[in-house]
């Protein structure tokens, strides 16, 4: 036996008892003697929670795909540092980077590392908007936890068709906000305040938001947070020199309806994440000490207006037309670096785009079957810009980037039992150089590529379905990978071709209610996954020769297993993956290949004192990367407590207390870089927060 062949036996191994396990709290049922948690209108898990970046909404568990929905509910329990801990419970996505508010990537599936360009394999968004940033040892995503109430995370090229061809890992959106969150009942203003504090690195945080309801048409939201995080304490005790930073943020937003008994709305928001921060490492995701010291100015601006009309009674419109602005730029001076690099000079670097998307949803039924078209189209125009000493470097040159993409995809149920969905994307990118690439290569560059994706759900019984699907979409190339020159002596790469993935995923869900007492209900999905890149885009590093060059074959599989269990006073999450991925062209480990981990969460509600309390496990595997360093297995452990109070004096307030990494576990994450630069996790760190709101 092979040893890919030995460890596809393991994976599927391991899909097989995870399953058997997960299923096993309920003996089999019949439709007959056990109806389906919708059925019964019992309690919803997280799998039972609605998606709507698929396409049409529809629930989780019942979606050909393998996505998670993290509520307002999930992301107050994290007591989040940075936006990457939202992660933490979605099995196949992982926030990396460190602990530093500069430093985030994010990871699906395998996919997503630091290096130059590999941000374009995963589509992130805030409230619909396009986010990218791409700079040497920098993040590619800022942003503040408390401005977020929701977040979604799509798994798999399947995404491709509605957010675009380059989704090759997946889609993470960020949902911001709103005044409906906070304004209840008659009440026509509510404020909210919160402070927190975490003891490891003795960081704090305080944000306010104000919603008030100006007419019963027009709702407005103001937000405003600072926080502070010092350098934090590993396991053994080490101090993590420069993973501490300080961020402001805040937000406006406004939704208005044209008339009491309108369907349309139009919604506004505009965020703005600002740090500025003296002697930072100039690595922001990993201690290297080389590297040496820099102050560096971030600000973060998202803006977007969108317009819905639902058209509730004309099936022909379910129309969303949106307008956005993103904007991010990066100061850098006074850099203490040992290495004589044009790297280090004094620099600013920007990514400004300017986005337009509308899409419109068809809808047609007979007796017993409906069907769904949505169709639309994007348009971008992405200006990035990079001064270093007032002059602009080849290994980071300046651009202008426009990108046009149709896209089409049906949504066929029969029976409400055989749901069908196919979908196919054109898309195409004009990208012209405008300093920083030698004067026999300033000339635009033009690549275009499809992605296709047909996926199908079945329900055998209110209990058992099955899906699968079939997906290929095509990343086309980068600035940085066509024009980038002078890195490792290498040249322009204008003869790249587009990037290629071809995916297959197979599931099978099972949901049941009723188990232990008529509210609870239980939710178990398992996905298998094997993707396949041809043309893969790699830096090649070789003086004289195209920077980039398309060298490589890849593949990735595994398998995910998100069960979910929620009752009155009792509920849990379970999220299993495990996956492995080689260069087929080498034979070598990929080194954006996560570890296996298990993470289980368990908790108790206590209803008649307002109090939420639970634990929640995190086991990682050993694992090692291509050049032989091997990362020790590890396990977490992490306890947490809420208190609402709903009467009296303390109405309205919330207090919250976790304690994270228990045992002061000393652990290093293997997507941090090899054992010389990766640096060790945060150790125990007791985080509190208490909130208060205010109605009137």
């Amino acid at each position: 036996m092979t040893e890919h062949r030995r460890r596809a036996s393991v994976l599927s191994g391991v899909a097989l008892v995870a399953l058997a396990t997960a299923a096993s709290p309920a003996p089999a049922q019949t439709a007959a003697d056990q109806p389906a948690t919708e059925a019964q209108g019992g309690i919803f898990t997280a799998l039972g929670r609605v998606i709507l970046g698929a396409g049409r909404a529809r629930v989780a568990i019942d979606t050909p795909q393998a996505v998670t929905a993290l509520e307002e509910e999930d992301l107050d329990r994290e007591q989040a540092g940075v936006p990457g801990d939202f992660l933490r419970t979605v099995p196949g996505a992982t926030g990396y980077g460190g602990g530093r508010m500069s430093g985030q990537f994010f990871n699906l599936r395998g996919i997503g590392t630091g290096t130059s360009s590999d941000e374009n394999r995963i589509i992130v968004s805030v409230d619909g908007v396009p986010k990218y940033s791409e700079q040497y040892r920098m993040g590619s995503f800022f942003g503040e936890p408390e401005l977020f109430r929701r977040v979604e995370v799509l798994r798999g090229p399947g995404s491709s068709i509605l957010y675009g061809s380059g989704a090759i890992g997946g889609v993470v959106a960020f949902e911001t906000r709103d005044a409906s969150d906070f304004l209840t009942g008659d009440n026509d203003t509510a404020l909210r305040l919160r402070a927190g504090y975490n003891s490891n690195g003795g960081g704090y945080l305080g944000s306010a938001i104000l919603a008030h309801r100006l007419s019963e048409r027009l709702e407005v939201l103001g937000a405003l947070t600072y926080r502070r995080d010092g350098d934090y304490r590993s396991g053994n005790g080490t101090v993590i020199d420069g993973s501490g930073m300080d961020a402001q943020s805040g937000m406006l937003s406004a939704t208005w309806r044209p008339s009491d008994d309108s369907d349309q709305q139009v919604r506004f928001s505009f965020t703005r994440w600002h740090s500025d921060q003296e002697n930072a490492n100039y690595a922001a995701d990993i201690v290297a000490p080389v590297f040496g010291d820099i102050d560096r100015t971030i600000t973060d601006d998202t803006a977007q207006i969108t317009w819905e009309n639902p058209a509730h009674d004309n099936p022909w419109l379910d129309t969303r037309v949106q307008l956005s602005f993103s904007d991010t730029e990066v100061d850098q001076r006074n850099s203490t670096a040992l290495i004589p690099s044009d790297l280090f000079r004094d620099s600013t670097y920007g990514y400004r785009t300017l986005a337009f998307n509308a899409r419109n949803t068809i809808t047609a039924q007979g007796e017993n079957w409906e069907n769904y078209l949505t169709f639309g189209a994007q348009a971008s125009r992405q200006e990035r810009r990079h001064i270093a000493g007032g002059n602009p470097r080849s290994t980071h040159p300046e651009g202008d980037s426009l990108r046009y993409g149709l896209y089409a995809q049906n949504e066929f149920i029969y029976d409400q039992r055989l749901t069908l969905i196919g979908g196919a994307r054109f898309d195409r990118t004009e990208i012209t150089p405008t300093a920083g690439v030698p004067a026999a290569f300033m000339r635009s560059a033009t690549h275009q590529g499809t992605a296709a994706s047909l996926s199908a759900h079945y329900r055998f019984n209110d209990n058992w379905a099955v899906f699968g699907s079939l997906a290929r979409t095509v990343r086309l190339p980068t600035l940085d990978e066509i024009f980038e020159s002078g890195f490792q002596g290498g040249t322009v790469s204008l003869g790249l071709r587009p990037e290629t993935a071809y995916t297959r995923e197979v599931g099978l869900s099972y949901s049941t209610a009723g188990i232990l007492d008529g509210s609870d209900t239980l939710d178990v999905k398992l996905t298998g996954f094997d993707n396949r890149f041809r043309d893969r885009i790699e830096r090649l590093m070789t003086p004289g020769q195209p920077s980039y060059g398309n060298i490589a074959r890849a593949r990735i599989r595994g398998v995910e297993l998100e069960a979910s269990y929620d009752s009155d006073t009792n509920f849990g999450r379970l999220a299993l993956s495990a996956m492995e991925g080689f260069n087929q062209t080498s034979g070598a480990r990929l080194d954006s290949i996560p570890a296996h981990e298990l993470v289980v969460e368990y908790g108790r509600r206590f209803q008649d004192y307002g109090v939420e309390a639970g634990w929640r496990g995190t086991f990682v595997a050993g694992a090692t990367r291509a050049n032989g360093d091997r990362f020790s297995g590890y396990g977490l452990h992490d306890l947490f407590v809420r208190w609402t109070p709903d009467r009296g004096a303390l109405a309205g307030a919330t207090l919250q207390l976790s304690v994270n990494n228990v045992f002061d576990r000393q652990y290093q994450n293997i997507l941090d870089g090899s054992l010389s630069t990766a640096e060790a996790r945060r150790g125990r760190d007791v985080r509190i927060t208490l909130g208060r709101s205010f109605h009137w």
